[in-house]
């Protein structure tokens, strides 16, 4: 009796078996089934993006090494325009200056021979202009001749002449009338930062000096000179984005697009250089900083690629929060290629027009993990 018993127990152990194991295969279907969607609330919705998936056209990074310099259109150098003794300078370098603001100023012995000048054409003018009213007088009384009179107008013309020609001088070389002390009198043609200054208290200026005194510049925006290696240089076309890190300020990068490739490779070198306009209401870029230039070249083909920012990384593998519903999200692994201009392509684990979170997938994804 009992070994029959045993013999039943050995020939029903398999089913037994086999009932647990669909068992817990159900189990672990029912646990998965759970865990594929996640469902947000109105108020969670509020920070999450949802942008749907589309093929853009690959595009192809590269590096290069550049400098951050002036932009030359906004950019005003002051040369001296006569000799002299710098007696004063009133800025320093990075000074801030108003358009007409007093930089320095120069003991100059030219606009001592332009106030001379002045005074001599002044002292004509006044001599001229009262044998003018003298000879008005006489002739109306009868007593010169017409010819002396057009004669003593023709003398007055000329002086009046000279003398404005004198004062014009005079005031083109910042001199004054009112003030007769051989100082010449430098200032900012525009309004600027001091980018530049070559001169000190002391310093002889010669006007054949081809040295700019003062530079002045707004800064507003900057140049990028970027140096792109012959091997890249079919990469490379005007309106291509760029990317500029800085030994300043290394996580903090800055924006622009290729206005000009030059023209002529250097011999020796191997490069050509190629200038990025970048905005800088903020002063950070300074003239001579050198610079990192990730440069994104376009080509025609097309690849299926999302934001990086929709992309996270867990125990190495990638996932993105695809849309199945209403505020419905389930965590899709995904395959990724290339990363170019803060996209990165993907390859597997998303379709053209799947609607995935670009704004707050970290959320979702934790949210999803925590439920």
């Amino acid at each position: 009796m009992k070994l029959n018993r045993i013999n039943f127990l050995l020939l029903a152990l398999p089913f037994v078996i086999i009932g647990c194991k669909k068992r817990n295969e159900e189990n672990a279907a029912n646990a998965t089934a759970v865990k594929t969607n996640i469902v947000l609330t109105n108020d969670q919705m509020k920070g999450i993006s949802v942008e749907p998936t589309a093929n853009v056209p690959l595009a192809e990074e590269f590096a290069a090494v550049g400098e951050v310099s002036f932009d030359e259109n906004n950019v005003v150098r002051v040369y001296p325009i006569v000799s002299g003794t710098v007696e004063k300078v009133n800025v320093s370098l990075g000074d801030y200056v108003q358009r007409g603001q007093l930089l320095a100023t120069l003991l100059s012995t030219d606009i001592a021979t332009f106030q001379r000048d002045y005074n001599v054409a002044k002292e004509d003018l006044n001599v001229a202009d009262k044998n003018m009213a003298r000879s008005n007088e006489l002739y109306t009384s009868g007593m010169i001749s017409e010819k002396d009179f057009a004669d003593a107008k023709k003398e007055y013309a000329n002086a009046l002449s000279d003398f404005n020609e004198k004062k014009q001088i005079l005031e083109l070389y910042g001199g004054s009338s009112d003030r007769l002390d051989a100082m010449f009198r430098v200032v900012a043609p525009r309004s600027g930062y001091i980018v530049e200054r070559n001169i000190n208290e002391g310093t002889q200026i010669r006007t054949d000096n081809n040295t700019a005194i003062f530079t002045i510049s707004d800064l507003k925006t900057v140049w990028i000179w970027a140096n792109v290696h012959e091997s890249d240089m079919g990469k490379v076309k005007e309106g291509d984005k760029v990317s500029v890190t800085t030994i300043a300020y290394p996580d903090k990068i800055f924006k622009g697009t290729i206005k000009k490739i030059g023209t002529m490779l250097d011999p020796a070198s191997r490069v050509i250089r190629v200038r990025s306009e970048l905005d800088n209401a903020n002063g950070l870029l300074k003239p001579e900083m050198f610079a990192t230039v990730i440069i994104t070249s376009q080509t025609s083909g097309k690849v299926l690629a999302i934001p990086q920012k929709a992309l996270i990384l867990e125990n190495n593998i990638y996932y993105a929060m695809r849309e199945t519903g209403p505020n419905t999200f389930e965590k899709v692994h995904v395959l990724t290629g290339k990363r170019f201009n803060e996209m990165t392509e993907i390859t597997g684990g998303l379709n053209n027009g799947d609607k995935i979170i670009v704004e707050g997938s970290l959320f979702a994804l934790t949210a999803f993990n925590l439920k």
